[in-house]
């Protein structure tokens, strides 16, 4: 009665066979292989991660300040060995902007962590910011000065960054410079003592 004819062993293997192969190629089940990552970050480099704006940072050695991302650019002055820095922004390509004590850029490699640590100021968060209203733009200066070493310039309806914390001097004819981060570190003036500006914003 329970006779399994000679077809029934291969049947019931192919069946176990084919449900094994089935199975592999399930949705549920299927391998796929994800990208790698090969390269390696330096304790400083994670330091020196996102959200920094604001934080305290030593230098490891006398190093300079320069006005752009690049050692071949103006330098703005040196920073001696343990001197601290506030940094003005979260680096790129190996660079990171400072606010003080002076505007400019260093090479991220030679900063490390302040000896009374390197929390940022309250309310530093995403940073503020103001929108250039001025039709013929502002341009930006190493410092707080109009025969300041020109950095760069801001198209009218452009947004600026201040810095952390916010910076603000008055020359000699009475107009107001403020200390920005972005889009490149320097000062702007705001004007007779403003008017240059729009209201301050919360950065986005």
């Amino acid at each position: 009665m329970k006779k399994m004819s000679h077809w029934g062993k291969p049947i019931a293997l192919f069946t176990v066979i084919l449900s094994t192969v089935v199975g592999l190629n399930a949705p549920g089940t299927a391998v796929t292989s994800l990208p790698t990552d090969n390269t390696t970050e330096s304790p400083s480099n994670i330091q020196l991660a996102q959200g920094l704006v604001g934080q305290c940072r030593a230098a490891k050695q006398r190093i300079f300040v320069y006005t752009e991302r690049s050692a071949t650019s103006q330098t703005v002055r040196t920073i001696g060995l343990d001197e601290e820095v506030t940094l003005a922004d979260s680096g790129s390509a190996g660079w990171i902007a400072i606010s003080s004590p002076a505007t400019g850029y260093v090479q991220a490699r030679d900063l490390k962590p302040c000896k009374g640590g390197n929390q940022p100021d309250p309310g530093s968060g995403a940073g503020v910011c103001r929108k250039v209203t001025v039709a013929q733009g502002l341009t930006i200066r190493q410092s707080a000065s109009p025969s300041a070493a020109l950095v760069g310039g801001v198209l009218s309806g452009n947004t600026v960054k201040l810095a952390n914390p916010k910076q603000s001097q008055k020359d000699s004819q009475g107009r107001t410079w403020i200390q920005i981060t972005a889009p490149k570190a320097g000062w702007i003036s705001s004007g007779f003592p403003d008017g240059n500006l729009g209201p301050e914003f919360s950065c986005p």
